[in-house]
This record gives C-alpha cells, sequence and structure tokens, in this order.
C-alpha cells in the first residue's frame, strides 16, 4: 500500500488570501462550497443544529436601480439554507470607511429582498463578515467581534 505524501510548500510560494481574487477562488466558487461552509460556521461560531449546512452564492452586483445610483461589487455573498444572506468583505488596507462601507453594503442586501407589495415579515437576516488587516476599533483588543448593530461583549 503505498501513503500517499503531503508535500511541504514553503509559505513565500503559496497564494496570499488577503488578495481578493485569491479569496473569492477558495471561497467563492462552486466546486469548494464546502470549504465555504465550514468556514462561515467557524467565523459565525455555528454548532450542532444552528451550524450552516448549505449554501448558494448570489450576485455579487448591489446597487444601481436608477441611473445616477453608487453600484457596487461584493466580494462575496452567499445565502443559507435557512435564507440568511451572508455578505464576506476582505479588506487589506484602510481607507478609512469601512463602517460606512459595511453598513452601506448590509442595507442595500437588506432592502433588496423585497419586490413590490410583499411584506416587511418576508425579510430574511443579514450578516457581514469583514475580514481586515488593520484595526477598525481601538475601544477593544479582541481579534474576532460579533455586533447585532451594538457589539456582543463590550
Amino acid at each position: 500500500m503505498r501513503e500517499k505524501v503531503l508535500k511541504r510548500i514553503p509559505l513565500h510560494k503559496l497564494m496570499d488570501l488577503k488578495i481578493d481574487y485569491a479569496f473569492k477562488q477558495l471561497f467563492g466558487i462552486e466546486k469548494n462550497k464546502d470549504i465555504t461552509v465550514v468556514f462561515l460556521n467557524a467565523i459565525l461560531q455555528r454548532t450542532g443544529r444552528k451550524r450552516i449546512k448549505d449554501i448558494s452564492f448570489s450576485n455579487i452586483e448591489v446597487g444601481g436601480e436608477y441611473k445616477d445610483d453608487k453600484q457596487s461589487r461584493l466580494d462575496l455573498l452567499v445565502v443559507t439554507e435557512a435564507n440568511e444572506w451572508i455578505n464576506i468583505e476582505i479588506q487589506f488596507s484602510n481607507q478609512y470607511d469601512m463602517i460606512k462601507r459595511t453598513l452601506y453594503y448590509w442595507s442595500g442586501i437588506y432592502r433588496g429582498q423585497l419586490q413590490k407589495g410583499e411584506s416587511y415579515k418576508e425579510l430574511n437576516p443579514v450578516i457581514a463578515i469583514n475580514i481586515l488587516n488593520f484595526d477598525l476599533f481601538n475601544q477593544t483588543n479582541q481579534f474576532h467581534t460579533i455586533y447585532h448593530l451594538y457589539e456582543n461583549k463590550e
């Protein structure tokens, strides 16, 4: 029986996942859906019956309902089997607009769920995940923070 040997690859030869393209190639394509599900469960700390089991990838173009509207291209947008919409953004450098940008994307996805005549009861949760290579808040030293338009722990 022949054992499969894992080859050690030096880190400098691996693709940097902080680059949008590399991140999207690993987490944003159908053939790697299982990796994305595991990643989301880890980030959202989902276990047991609450864990995500399946996702579908959604259109990453938002905005532009009218000619002069701002259009945005999301890094990754998925929908869970429970109809939760999850936007994942990766930002390498601080552009000093991340809070407003996050709320803008989040609100656009939330608002975009309804069609004319539908009830607000039909709205599903929208989750924004930001993976940042800089400190956004200096009020906390936590590596991983969770907010519900307010922070969970502080």
